[in-house]
């Protein structure tokens, strides 16, 4: 009976692991849509663009 138990908890973990690996992936292609860079500042936006620190 131990052993099923162990099984259950690892096939539980699996799972949660895969489900947050998905939702993980979904933000982040949702978070790297490509924008115009116009729309984000500039002349456009009224606001100007910040300088990159090299």
């Amino acid at each position: 009976m131990p052993v099923a138990r162990l099984i259950i908890v690892f096939l539980m973990l699996g799972s949660f692991a895969l489900v947050f690996a998905a939702l993980v992936r979904q933000s982040e292609e949702m978070s790297f849509r490509p924008q115009p860079t116009a729309s984000r500042c500039g002349d456009a936006a009224g606001t100007p663009c910040p300088q990159r620190a090299l």
